[in-house]
């Protein structure tokens, strides 16, 4: 699939994951599509949770195994795969702005989008997939991970999806 293509329908289906309404789970890739229906998520698995755009776990920090709830009857919990970076710069939550840098591959790391540049959109809004809405809105500026998203939280008829994340900021 065309590069351009592909980045063009991931940063849509980013897009479409930020706000207003879901949008369906056919929805291309952010480059193909905008990420799909919008949920507030519940923080990943550990220990308690300060607030549902922090992390669970000691010193509200992420850890591989840790998952996000995805809210969903039936569908598996996105998990956290690789913790690259922690952050420590403000929440993001439902309903603001977020620029992440990423990368989407298929669960063998056939990369999909290489996201070669920066995406932005607002969390809950339907301008990404749901998955992302659901972990983007759980991150700090500054957090860094590969998670493992279930294709029912992303684009139907792809499997399930990884994705190379790091939120860079939030307005």
């Amino acid at each position: 699939m065309n590069v351009q293509i592909l980045t063009a329908a991931l940063l849509a289906a980013a897009a479409a994951s930020c706000g207003g309404q879901p949008t369906p789970h056919s929805a291309p890739l952010p480059a193909e599509a905008a990420l799909t229906e919008s949920s507030p998520a519940a923080p990943p698995t550990g220990a308690v949770a300060a607030s549902p755009a922090e992390p669970q776990g000691s010193a509200d920090a992420w850890s591989v195994g840790d998952t996000i709830p995805s809210g969903q009857s039936g569908v598996p919990d996105i998990e956290i795969l690789e913790v690259r970076g922690n952050g420590t710069g403000p929440a993001c939550g439902m309903g603001k702005t977020a620029t992440l840098a990423y990368k989407a591959m298929k669960a063998n790391g056939e990369v999909l989008d290489p996201g070669s540049r920066p995406f932005t959109f607002k969390v809950g809004s339907g301008m990404a997939i749901v998955g992302w809405d659901k972990v983007v809105s759980r991150m700090r500026v500054g957090d860094s991970f590969v998670i493992l998203m279930p294709e029912a939280l992303a684009y139907r008829g792809r499997g399930d999806l990884k994705f190379e994340m790091e939120l860079l900021s939030v307005k």
